[in-house]
């Protein structure tokens, strides 16, 4: 009886580590951002939360600009791009992932974030400083599907 008691807790901490690690992989893949049209990759940081650098930018939108220039700090200023991490810090919460980071390179601010996956191909990023938030809906590059998709038979 007690082995059973110790199998079925087992059990239950394995499935519970496994949705928040799903939760992350939910969100792996590239993204395009409403606003700018950027591309960001959404990976796992490694710990079972999510993590995006940019990896694709319209050179209109950056007007020929590389590196992190906006940057409030000088010293971050001659980072790249391109590869840039702009979403970090994550907690699992029952709506989403909460209480992350979301660096802006257009201004150079960092904002309070949130994600929600709304389907399979559409997020929905908020950034709030202070009590203002505002989000959009960012859109599953083309050719990329969730990783449920690509686990289903």
């Amino acid at each position: 009886m007690q082995q059973r008691l110790l199998l079925a807790l087992a059990l239950g901490l394995l499935a519970a580590k496994g949705s928040l690690a799903g939760g992350a992989s939910d969100l792996a893949g590239h993204w395009r951002t409403d606003r700018y049209g950027a591309l960001v990759q959404i990976t796992d940081c490694g710990d079972g939360t999510p993590c995006g650098r940019l990896t694709w930018l319209d050179p209109r939108v950056t007007q020929g600009t590389t590196h992190d220039v906006r940057n409030g700090d000088p010293g971050q200023r001659g980072r790249a791009l391109l590869g840039l991490p702009i979403l970090w810090g994550f907690a699992s919460g029952k709506d989403g992932w909460r209480d992350g980071r979301l660096y802006n390179p257009a201004d150079g601010m960092t904002f309070r974030a949130h994600l929600g996956l709304l389907s399979s191909s559409a997020l929905r990023v908020t950034g709030c400083l202070g009590p203002l938030c505002r989000s959009e809906v960012w859109t599953r590059a083309a050719g990329e599907t969730a990783a449920a998709d690509r686990t289903s038979p």
